[in-house]
């Protein structure tokens, strides 16, 4: 059983990597968006979702460390917070940023990719972050 568990994490790392590196990457081009399309967003905001995003890169360390409980915490909770302020924010509520609303412009249709991208990102995170959590819970199972 040890071996297939093993395989199982061996397998899920590179998913986990190009979700995470992914996310961090589409994170920051769409806050560069944001600053343009909103230049009155605070840096302190902007800076602020730059370090939140820094918790699922630390959950690649953990994870890549064997620390798999303690990693799949750090991608499920940021990304899955993510997920619904930035799905009610840029689809659900009317206003500048909502990707149905906004006015036309060379920054429209980057931004849509941008807001598109980091919600399927998003929800890849969290299924590999439970999928992780699951698989790191049936390890330390009492029998």
């Amino acid at each position: 059983m040890q071996n297939n568990e093993s395989d199982f994490f061996r397998k899920l790392l590179p998913v986990a990597t190009f979700v995470v590196v992914g996310h961090f990457a589409v994170v920051i081009w769409h806050l560069l968006l944001l600053l343009k399309v909103q230049p009155t967003t605070p840096w302190f905001a902007a800076a602020l979702l730059v370090v939140a995003n820094l918790l699922p890169v630390a959950g690649l360390v953990a994870f890549a460390k064997g620390r798999y409980y303690l990693a799949a915490g750090l991608i499920v909770v940021p990304l899955s917070v993510a997920l619904v302020i930035g799905g009610y924010t840029h689809f659900l509520t009317a206003g500048s940023d909502n990707v149905f609303w906004m006015p036309p412009g060379g920054l429209r249709l980057p931004f849509q990719v941008s807001a598109v991208l980091l919600a399927v990102l998003e929800l890849l995170g969290c299924f590999v972050g439970l999928r992780m959590l699951a698989a790191s819970r049936a390890k330390y199972r009492v029998s």
